[in-house]
């Protein structure tokens, strides 16, 4: 008898450790009965937060051919998930609104004649290969959006203490704060693929399934999008393009940090000027303005790959010792920059996410972060969603899946991170 492949073996045995939590959270949540009063409320069935960090803990040792295959094994779990009804009605009014405001989620929900399922089985999984495409959404603190625009207090001072005598009056102080909201805006993207191509792909013999690569790559479309929303986009600026500081105007995106970093206290560096500006010291001394406003957190450097390899080149011929690796996120190792904080991981933003900008010439920001001061509200999960479309329900012979979330981004104590500009022309 042939051998089982020992991945194959792997994966399967991880499914089945998950199966009864993945399966748990496609049970509908349940609400205490009205009569008789004197029963006893049934608890929700719906996982715990504790559960499911439990359950992203044990994905999290899995390699991307395993989580890959953990995927495709558990979509074909068919008619099984949440009504969108019992889903919503957890996450309350806003996150009802919040849909019913995007054309393509809200014509699915419209449709009769079918049932659309939030397919909660697949977060754990989608999450963490979200993360892996997008690896600094691990790193931001998250929390639930109180509204459809999050409102949230942007610390401006700390206020002061004093000493006293031993039997003095305590000195009433207080903080300083303004008043700060953002939208949380909803992401989507619907993928599938149709019957005709569902059975050819099983009926020629296809090692691979076409719905799984669908999901995948609406995955990697979502993480490309918000990576680059989060670092340069703009939805205060009517006037505000790619090529400007404010980024590129989207009315239903939110602010990034191109333009909430957009300081005085940002610095700017020429590497190719003829005395060869240093990057290091450039980051150096935005991070000293952040120090001298009280801040000691930055916890990550995020740049551009091109910013790092001058960066890198410009070390080599000074370097005495290798600085050390350390970890980014989601299990990943990255270099690190010297600083006055310390050795400070250079985590690269792969793509377009960092781009290039005009202000008097070609700029592209570094970005130097307190991580804790910056959160990532959000309504419905913290992760990527999934609404599994049963075929026929658009009148299309088709099986279709939108993923989505919905999303915002707080900076709290903008004075507690910067950025620096690098000149590129």
């Amino acid at each position: 008898m042939a051998e089982i492949d020992p991945t194959l073996k792997s994966v399967m045995e991880s499914l089945e450790a998950l199966k009864d939590q993945l399966e748990k959270r496609n049970e509908v949540p349940t609400t205490a009965p009205v009569a008789p009063v004197t029963s006893t409320p049934e608890p929700s069935r719906m996982l715990s937060q504790a559960d499911i960090y439990k359950v992203r803990g044990e994905l999290r040792k899995k390699s991307d051919q395993e989580l890959y295959a953990l995927l495709g094994m558990q979509m074909r779990a068919k008619e099984t998930g949440v009504p969108f009804e019992a889903w919503a009605n957890r996450g309350g009014a806003a996150v009802q609104t919040a849909i019913q405001g995007n054309e393509m989620l809200s014509k699915t929900l419209d449709t009769t004649g079918a049932t659309a399922l939030i397919r909660q089985d697949l977060e754990p999984i989608l999450y963490e290969l979200y993360i892996r495409a997008f690896p600094a959404w691990d790193r931001f603190p998250k929390e639930p959006a109180n509204g459809l625009v999050h409102a949230y207090n942007r610390t401006t001072s700390f206020g002061d203490a004093q000493f006293m005598t031993e039997l003095g009056t305590v000195t009433d102080d207080v903080s300083v704060y303004e008043r700060a909201t953002t939208p949380v805006s909803v992401i989507a993207t619907r993928r599938g693929i149709s019957l005709k191509s569902q059975f050819a792909t099983v009926q020629g013999g296809a090692g691979f399934n076409p719905e799984q690569l669908e999901l995948q790559g609406g995955l990697r479309a979502m993480a490309h999008r918000m990576q680059k929303t989060i670092f340069q986009g703009n939805a205060s600026e009517t006037g505000g393009t790619s090529s400007t500081e404010d980024g590129a105007y989207d009315a239903n995106a939110f602010d990034g940090l191109r333009s909430i970093l957009n300081t005085a206290r940002a610095k700017e560096v020429n590497p190719l000027s003829g005395t060869d500006e240093d990057i290091r010291e450039a980051i150096d001394r935005a991070i000293e303005e952040v120090v001298e406003q009280g801040g000691t957190g930055i916890s990550a450097v995020y740049l551009h790959p091109h910013d790092k390899i001058s960066l890198d080149l410009q070390q080599d011929d000074r370097t005495r010792w290798v600085a050390p690796n350390l970890t980014g996120a989601v299990g990943t190792t990255v270099t690190s920059v010297n600083t006055l904080l310390g050795a400070l991981p250079l985590s690269v933003v792969p793509g377009d996410s960092i781009g290039t900008y005009t202000a008097t010439n070609s700029k592209r920001d570094i970005y130097l972060l307190d991580e804790q001061t910056i959160s990532l509200p959000y309504l419905g999960t913290d992760g990527p969603t999934v609404l599994d479309i049963p075929i026929g329900i658009s009148g299309q012979l088709t099986h279709l899946y939108i993923v989505f979330g919905m999303w915002g981004l707080a900076v709290k104590v903008p004075q507690f991170s910067n950025k620096v500009r690098v000149r590129q022309s």
